[in-house]
């Protein structure tokens, strides 16, 4: 979710004076808070919009921003409450929905980011993110089939969004129909030349088919991007490996888990799948040397 939500500005998201009704004291001090928060100034911006509702407790709008703030700040305990706030007084906020929603699967609990999104949708039917936000939980559930239909209407909705096509593509993968996955990658791509893991994603959709060269290159160009980006390792080790070039593929694999343990499970497995019991003796050597790589470190 949170490549979602840096595609989404803070303004996107603040409910302004527009939306605000009456006028006085709690309005004045409600848009120094919103112009805080649009500047970044999230601590006087809490600050701001805690004045407002104590001038007006029932200000729906200021507890939303607030929220939104505190969820920016990583304080998703204080951002759920604030949302529920909101809620509990104007339970048509679908911005404060969607941002819920969004906290829910941050924290994991699918179940109620689904009814959240679901809820916006309802609220507001053509309002693409929230079918996005949709998508990827029902990704998360496997559930395939409603994950596609919800990127299509993202897509129909804003055609020009690379993160739907990268996000339709990963069920592509995960489906393993892999041609129709690295045709939404070239569009994420695209639309976004400095997509890291649009790169990586479809160098691992070209190595499932074979296509090692065009793999490699995708790989090495996410790096390029991302020097970090330890999956891109991770990919480019196997690849390196099934293509004969052992050590190379040892010392990816060295880099990939120093900078991200986690990740030797599955390439643990991955490699497993795919290395083939080797008959070359120095390939047997590097494969048994990364296996005792990924194992000691796959928890």
């Amino acid at each position: 979710m949170k490549k979602i939500l840096a595609m989404l500005t803070i303004a996107s998201f603040l409910f302004s004076g527009n939306a605000v009704y009456g006028a006085g004291t709690e309005k004045e001090v409600f848009l120094k808070g919103v112009a805080d928060a649009q500047q970044g100034n999230y601590r006087v911006a809490i600050k701001e919009f805690s004045n407002a509702i104590k001038i007006k407790p029932d200000f729906a709008e200021a507890y939303h921003n607030r929220g939104l703030v505190y969820y920016l700040k990583g304080q998703g305990d204080k951002a759920l409450a604030d949302f529920n706030k909101a809620l509990e007084i104007k339970p048509g906020l679908a911005e404060t929905y969607f941002y819920r929603a969004s906290l829910f699967d941050s924290k994991n609990d699918l179940t109620r980011a689904l009814a959240d999104y679901s809820r916006v949708i309802e609220i507001k039917p053509d309002f693409a993110p929230a079918y996005s936000g949709r998508g990827i939980i029902y990704s998360k559930k496997s559930d395939f089939d409603r994950a596609l239909s919800d990127f299509n209407k993202a897509l129909q909705l804003q055609p020009a969004s690379g993160r739907d096509y990268y996000l339709r593509g990963k069920v592509y993968l995960s489906q393993k129909v892999f041609d129709k996955a690295i045709a939404d990658y070239d569009q994420a791509i695209q639309r976004d030349p400095k997509d890291v893991s649009a790169y990586c994603d479809r160098g691992w959709a070209y190595q499932e088919t074979g296509d090692f060269k065009q793999a490699l290159a995708d790989d090495t160009k996410a790096l390029s991007l991302d020097p970090k980006y330890s999956w891109a390792y991770y990919d480019r080790a196997l690849g390196l490996f099934r293509t004969g070039k052992y050590e190379a593929a040892l010392s990816d694999y060295k880099r990939a888990v120093k900078l991200n343990s986690k990740g030797a499970r599955d390439a643990y497995q991955e490699f497993v799948k795919h290395e083939d019991s080797p008959k070359n003796p120095k390939a047997k050597e590097v494969a048994q040397a990364i296996q005792d790589l990924l194992k000691s470190h796959r928890g």
